[in-house]
């Protein structure tokens, strides 16, 4: 099932093979709240009307990462060294590098997010079930978010021509990663 806008999907067996490591899946999961309440902050600068509510996205994002912390270190682990995500690098330089296309990478990786966290939570028990069946939802409000911060400064067609051009994109990218110990 295709959702928020993504042009394929994720095989429900990516979430076993994501699972057979859950400290490295949780690292890659901590680094990847970090990094979007790092770039939500970015986007301040350029939507400066905008500023409450993406400080409230930055604030959730870094509320996501503190629970991923602590549940780290619940299971007696450490915050793993930051590997970098192939999916996210790879993304963020795919297309133009307009403002536009910026926002809508951001609402691509949250639409992800949101499909990747649904299929863990199911694939999950215990507390890591809850915690993707939390978080998802959350994620799909960000996604909307960026959206609507996108349709609020550019033109409705322009909006969906990049959004068309980057979610195909990002289904190539998504089809030549190999799945592992990450959220993406």
């Amino acid at each position: 099932m295709r959702v928020l806008g993504l042009k394929s999907s994720t095989d429900s067996a990516w979430a076993q093979t994501a699972l057979e490591d859950e400290v490295a899946l949780l690292s890659d999961h901590a680094h990847l709240e970090r990094k979007a309440a790092g770039h939500g902050m970015s986007l301040i600068g350029w939507f400066p009307e905008q500023a409450p509510a993406i400080l409230e996205v930055v604030r959730e994002e870094m509320e996501h990462f503190e629970r991923v912390y602590a549940l780290l270190a619940e299971r007696g682990e450490v915050l793993g060294p930051d590997g970098g995500n192939p999916y996210v690098r790879r993304l963020m330089r795919a297309g133009d590098k307009t403002l536009l296309s910026r926002v809508l990478r951001m609402g691509l990786v949250e639409a992800r997010s949101y499909e990747r966290f649904s299929l863990l939570a199911d694939a999950a028990s215990g507390q890591l079930a809850q915690l993707y069946a939390d978080l998802r939802e959350s994620e799909a409000g960000h996604h909307a978010f960026f959206l609507k911060l996108a349709y609020g400064r550019w033109p409705r067609p322009e909006v969906q021509a990049c959004w068309q051009a980057l979610a195909t994109l990002e289904a190539e990218i998504v089809a030549g990663i190999e799945w592992g110990p990450r959220i993406h």
